[in-house]
C-alpha cells in the first residue's frame, strides 16, 4: 500500500478541486460501457436505488435513470451538484455520509476513480458497506500501482500527483481492504494501458505532468479498436494477460455485501 505521508489541508483540497475539470459531454463509447455495467446490475435490482460516490458530472447516473434506476450521487463542487439536481439526480454535496441515507438502502454503489483521492479510504469503504443492502453490489475502479506503466515510468508516473491522489492500490491491497470493510470480492481485474499517459509520464517536464491530458488521444485509439474486430480481439487478449499478471492500468472490482 502506497500513500501520501502528509495528508493535505482543507485549503489545499479546496484549491485543487475548486478548479477541477468537468467533462463537457459523454462519449458514445463511454456510454456503451455504462450500459454494459447496468446490464450486470439488473441482476441486483431490488430497491431500484443506485448511488455513485463521487459522481462528477453525473453522466453515469443519467444513463442509470434511462434504465429506470432512482439515482443518487455525491460530489464536492456545488455547481456540479446543482446541475445534477436539475436533471433529477438526488445529490449530496461533499463526502459520502451515511447519515444522509437509510442503512442498507442501495442495490448498487459505484465508485469510479475516487478511492485514490481520499484522505481516509478505509472509512469510505465502511460507509459503502453500511449503505449497501445485504446482497447488494459495489463496482469500484482505481489506478493500479502495480501497472506496467508505473514500472516503466517509475517516479515520473503522472498518476502520482499530490494532493489530488493520496492512495495507490495494487489488486492485493485493494482486495484485502474490501474484505476488511466486510465485503466479498467476487471479481477483480486489471485492464488497459494508456499509451498517451505513459508517453506524457516519460517525456513531459515534471511540473507539466499533472496537467498532461491523455484523454483525447486515447479516445481516438479506443474508437479505432472498437470498430475493428481484429483489434478488439487483440485488446481482449491483452486485457486477459494484464489481469492474469495484475499489471493493467486500472483495477476493476465487483464486490458484494454478504446476505
Amino acid at each position: 500500500m502506497v500513500f501520501a505521508h502528509r495528508p493535505p489541508s482543507a485549503q489545499e483540497l479546496e484549491a485543487t478541486y475548486g478548479s477541477y475539470p468537468v467533462i463537457p459531454a459523454l462519449s458514445p463509447l463511454t456510454k456503451q460501457r455504462y450500459l454494459e455495467l447496468l446490464d450486470v446490475f439488473e441482476g441486483y435490482r431490488s430497491t431500484g436505488r443506485i448511488l455513485d460516490a463521487g459522481s462528477g458530472s453525473g453522466y453515469f447516473l443519467d444513463t442509470a435513470m434511462e434504465r429506470g434506476w432512482e439515482a443518487h450521487g455525491t460530489e464536492y463542487d456545488p455547481a456540479v451538484v446543482e446541475a445534477c439536481r436539475a436533471r433529477g439526480i438526488h445529490m449530496q454535496q461533499g463526502v459520502l455520509d451515511p447519515a444522509h441515507y437509510a442503512e442498507g438502502s442501495f442495490d448498487v454503489i459505484t465508485s469510479f476513480e475516487v478511492l485514490e483521492h481520499l484522505v481516509d479510504p478505509a472509512t469510505e469503504l465502511a460507509h459503502i458497506t453500511k449503505l449497501l443492502r445485504p446482497g447488494g453490489i459495489l463496482y469500484l475502479t482505481t489506478p493500479n500501482f502495480n501497472s506496467v506503466a508505473r514500472h516503466i515510468a517509475g517516479d515520473r508516473w503522472n498518476i502520482i500527483n499530490y494532493p489530488e491522489h493520496l492512495n495507490y492500490y495494487t489488486p492485493r491491497t485493494l482486495g484485502r481492504s474490501l474484505k476488511k470493510a466486510g465485503l466479498n470480492v467476487d471479481h477483480i481485474r486489471t485492464t488497459g494501458i494508456s499509451v498517451m499517459r505513459l508517453r506524457n509520464s516519460l517525456v513531459a517536464p515534471p511540473k507539466a505532468q499533472a496537467n498532461a491530458d491523455p484523454g483525447n488521444a486515447d479516445q481516438v485509439l479506443r474508437n479505432k479498436i472498437e470498430g475493428n474486430p481484429v483489434l478488439s480481439l487483440m485488446k481482449s487478449t491483452a486485457n486477459g494477460l494484464l489481469t492474469l499478471t495484475g499489471m493493467g492500468d486500472t483495477i476493476k472490482v465487483f464486490a458484494t455485501k454478504p446476505q
